[in-house]
């Protein structure tokens, strides 16, 4: 089979005819075609004897990867992107797989998808769950008779009520379609193209302070350990905004958010005050200690971390002190 690459202009589709790889896989009596595009167009893409009628609303080139970009949303906000795939020559079979998300993705944790073919649900969940389900392919269509349009869609949502601290972040819904002509290949004779590739990694369960990738502790959930009565307890930040004061005993549990754009702001040190004294300190620039198990204590009063999630959405792992 022939591994001639056909690149067309800047708003048009880049097709592979044949070739090695996953295409290796489909290789001998059928044709593939691998294509993305960019911008808005409405065009066809010749290979072999596949053409392929593409129409794309807001598409862009990654790795020559069709991707949908999530950049400047804002929370309550959601929209539908439609790219319309069309055979416009012989029957042909289609088949797409999704690019595994980054290992901390906190957009694409909290946007809501559903991911259609024709109306049908394919896939919905977060971005990031989707993305893993769909990355060993799947088939979108049987054999689709010339003419046929194919509507692959995603609908969105950033629910109203998430994190001040996705602010600013982006993140990407990328995939790559395969097409294969049906002639000379039966139902009972198709492989899929995709079939040696491997699922996702499985994200760290938690990652560890200290670090240094820039993202700072947002909240952690406290215990107070004693001594017995009721004491008033405060979390001091020079300078920004200040935990508020509360009052505690032994058992007690609290969550303290420190990091929250523009709400909650402000320098990483803090200060643990119980009873009008400073037991000890703390940092939430990752770059100390910092984690479930830290206990901050100065002989007489004592403070212990429960958990702790950094900006990302990681959970930070236990530290042993």
């Amino acid at each position: 089979m022939s591994q001639d690459r056909v690149r067309l202009s800047r708003r048009r589709v880049l097709a592979a005819v044949g070739g090695i790889g996953t295409a290796g896989a489909i290789a001998g009596a059928g044709t593939a075609a691998f294509f993305s595009d960019r911008g808005r167009f409405t065009n066809a893409l010749a290979a072999g004897t596949i053409t392929i009628g593409v129409d794309c609303d807001a598409c862009s080139i990654i790795d020559d990867r069709l991707s949908f970009s999530f950049d400047g949303i804002d929370r309550g906000e959601g929209d539908t992107v439609t790219i319309s795939l069309a055979i416009e020559t012989n029957p042909a079979r289609l088949w797409l797989r999704t690019v595994c998300p980054p290992a901390s993705d906190p957009l694409g944790d909290a946007l809501e998808v559903d991911v259609r073919i024709d109306g049908a649900t394919l896939a919905a969940d977060s971005l990031t769950a989707v993305s893993r389900s769909l990355a060993t392919g799947t088939q979108l269509e049987g054999c689709t008779e010339p003419g046929t349009s194919i509507d692959l869609e995603l609908t969105w949502e950033l629910p109203a009520d998430v994190s001040d601290a996705l602010a600013g972040e982006t993140t990407d819904f990328t995939v790559e379609l395969v097409a294969e002509q049906c002639r000379h290949i039966d139902e009972e004779s198709v492989v899929d193209p995709f079939v040696g590739v491997a699922p996702c990694d499985e994200p760290p369960a938690c990652l560890s302070c200290p670090r240094q990738d820039g993202n700072r502790i947002s909240q952690a959930t406290f215990e107070y350990d004693g001594p017995d009565g009721e004491v008033p307890l405060k979390l001091v930040r020079s300078p920004g905004t200040n935990n508020p004061e509360r009052t505690v005993e032994p058992g007690d549990t609290f969550t303290a958010i420190f990091h929250d754009p523009p709400g909650i702001t402000g320098g990483p040190d803090f200060d643990v005050v119980v009873d009008g004294t400073t037991i000890g300190d703390f940092h939430i620039s990752c770059s100390q200690p910092f984690g479930p198990g830290l206990v901050i204590a100065d002989g007489t009063y004592s403070l212990t971390v429960l958990e702790a999630v950094d900006t990302e959405g990681n959970h930070l792992c236990e530290v042993t002190q």
